[in-house]
């Protein structure tokens, strides 16, 4: 997930892309059915945040989930939870390529709970802020040993089953993109990848290995990936388009979409014309103005999962969305219904496993009723029942 963003000027760029996307799928197109190999227990996910994350309290490393959650995430139709790690959790702020022993026994407990229970996990590592990332674009010695912690991270899990524990490189790279390094562009990411790559595969040769596209893990820099030349990879793209309604009252962004309320999904001219000519903030307006033009609705979700499944298929290589959701804070509940529905279609339609963001937190399809953890959260059955999982 992001959580630092200069997004505007992007969404001029996605826009353009996604009308470009000529080829559409039509209701004839067949549902595109399992592959028969260990992908196929990413079809249906769900990140478990805020438990190993930079940011997160160390003193619930041991309790936050249990048992009695996993059950319930298998009970509801889930495959497989997302594990977000913070590198500060894991690895040796002063030597990268050292493990937390202390902090690694927890992480290990849960894959053990998280498998016990049926479900398959994804070792994922997910910075928060940019300054390990843009330590690794520009420091040859950080990069060596942020390689040797992968091979030692793979090392530590490959006794677990191919099918039971994969490996994610890095959640969403974006210092290139971004330029919020001197002299570092978007190309710094895929070779870099891919020596984390082969770090791994000296420890796991077997094991499945998520790569992604630099820009924030965007689905259009994925497909202009040129696929590594080695087995057992999946690539990984995030979907929070349009990102004007699915970041709407996000105050850890800032403006404009702090300012941002009740926007409709799909949206149109007429439907946003009252939130723009209420809007308070001048960003805030010209973004509600600007989603209500593009008309962005199940299609232009069809069309863009047909291109990436154009581009899996072509270069014969596996590919998954393991984020996508909505900021519940202020979204219309009706419209997040809506926005699951035609993600779960289309994702499902083109064979593209996928995993929800997020379980209990900003994001969460559970909540807390008693407004304690004491219990366990409650499931938005709508939400499961547009994710055609209940």
């Amino acid at each position: 997930m992001r959580l630092n963003k200069g997004i505007i000027g992007l969404l001029v760029v996605v826009t353009a892309l996604m009308m470009a996307c000529s080829k559409t799928g039509t209701s004839a197109d067949p549902v595109v059915g399992p592959k028969g190999t260990a992908v196929d227990k990413l079809a249906k996910g769900i990140n478990l945040s805020n438990w190993f994350n930079d940011y997160s309290d160390a003193g619930q490393y041991s309790n936050r989930y249990n048992n009695t959650h996993y059950k319930q995430i298998k009970d509801a139709g889930f495959t497989y939870v997302r594990l977000p790690i913070g590198p500060s959790v894991i690895s040796n702020p002063s030597k990268i390529e050292e493990l937390q022993t202390n902090n690694l026994v927890h992480i290990e407990n849960a894959v053990k709970g998280i498998t016990a229970a049926g479900l398959s996990v994804v070792l994922e590592m997910h910075a928060t802020g940019d300054n390990f990332e843009a330590r690794l674009a520009i420091d040859p010695l950080a990069r060596l040993s942020f390689r040797q912690f992968w091979k030692n991270l793979a090392n530590h899990f490959k006794g677990y089953d191919t099918s039971k524990v994969f490996f994610e490189v890095w959640n969403e790279p974006h210092i290139g993109a971004e330029r919020l390094v001197s002299g570092i562009d978007k190309n710094w990411w895929a070779p870099y990848q891919e020596q984390i790559v082969n770090s791994i595969r000296e420890a796991a040769p077997n094991h499945y290995i998520i790569v992604t596209a630099e820009n924030h893990s965007n689905w259009y820099e994925l497909i202009q990936l040129q696929p590594l030349a080695k087995k057992n990879i999946i690539y990984n793209f995030h979907f929070y388009e349009p990102f004007t309604y699915t970041h709407q009252g996000a105050d850890w962004i800032g403006a404009p979409y702090s300012f941002i309320r009740f926007l409709p999904y799909p949206g149109n001219p007429t439907n946003v014309s009252t939130l723009a000519a209420n809007a308070t903030n001048a960003g805030a307006k010209f973004q509600i103005e600007w989603y209500g033009r593009q008309q962005f609705a199940a299609d232009s979700i069809n069309k863009i999962m047909q291109t990436v499944y154009n581009w899996s298929t072509q270069k014969k290589v596996d590919v998954i969305c393991n984020e996508f959701g909505v900021h519940k804070k202020v979204a219309p509940p009706e419209s997040i219904l809506n926005y699951m529905t035609d993600m779960s279609t289309y994702l499902n339609k083109f064979g593209i496993g996928w995993g929800v963001w997020d379980y209990d937190d900003t994001f969460g399809i559970a909540t807390y009723t008693t407004g304690t953890r004491a219990v366990l959260p409650v499931w938005d059955n709508g939400i499961l029942k547009a994710l055609k999982l209940n």
